[in-house]
């Protein structure tokens, strides 16, 4: 078994915990998180050994393996900075994949990847690094999903979709296939994307418009 430190310690890393405790691979070694509030507390049974400093003494004890707990919802720079700040480390990123997952054999699963019960992932389909794919959500075949992007709760993308790195497609929400989705870009809960979504726009609603301040 190995030992792994985890990044965060709220409800992304709940189910982060959830999945590698079912994992004949990894054993939880204990977590960071920068509210001070949390340290020396549990969370789903996992010590909050303090903040980001202890990166440096971990790897040199031997704990050379971490997980990013922290989800993002709408906004992905603090999980990139964690990612990017975690690898500088010299860790190594793992990917969390849930047994009830379904993952075509001829899908690629980038590092660092959340994948969340009952996921499905069909085949030629890309995952690129850092990125969620959460309960439920459906990446039928040909997809491509950059770095750094989530795919929220129960969301469903049709065959050879492309989302650009650090967007967000909200929980039920549908992408028609053959859509391009731009990157830092924002998909509405319950939306149904039907047109090619340009880099950094919202949208919403069905069918799914820019949304504008």
């Amino acid at each position: 078994m190995t030992n792994v430190i985890g990044l965060g310690a709220g409800g992304h890393s709940k189910v982060i915990i959830d999945i590698l405790e079912t994992s004949s691979s990894y054993t939880i070694y204990g977590l960071l998180d920068p509210d001070k509030n949390k340290h020396g507390t549990y969370i789903c049974g996992i010590p909050v050994l303090g903040d980001d400093s202890l990166l440096d003494n971990l790897i040199d004890t031997g704990i050379e393996h971490a997980f990013i707990g922290i989800g993002s919802s709408g906004n992905p720079n603090i999980r990139i900075s964690l990612y990017n700040l975690v690898l500088g480390k010299g860790y190594s990123i793992i990917s969390a994949i849930h047994s009830t997952a379904t993952i075509s054999k001829f899908s690629e699963i980038g590092q660092g990847a959340g994948i969340m019960a009952a996921a499905i992932i069909n085949p030629n389909s890309y995952i690129g690094e850092n990125v969620i794919i959460n309960t439920g959500a459906i990446i039928e075949h040909d997809c491509v999903i950059q770095s750094h992007t989530h795919i929220a709760t129960g969301a469903k993308l049709a065959g050879n979709v492309r989302v650009g790195s650090g967007s967000h497609i909200g929980a039920g929400a549908v992408i028609r296939q053959n859509i391009r989705i731009g990157s830092n870009s924002i998909v509405g809960a319950g939306a149904v994307v039907i047109n090619h979504v340009p880099d950094n726009t919202t949208v919403v609603g069905v069918p799914a418009k820019p949304l504008y301040a």
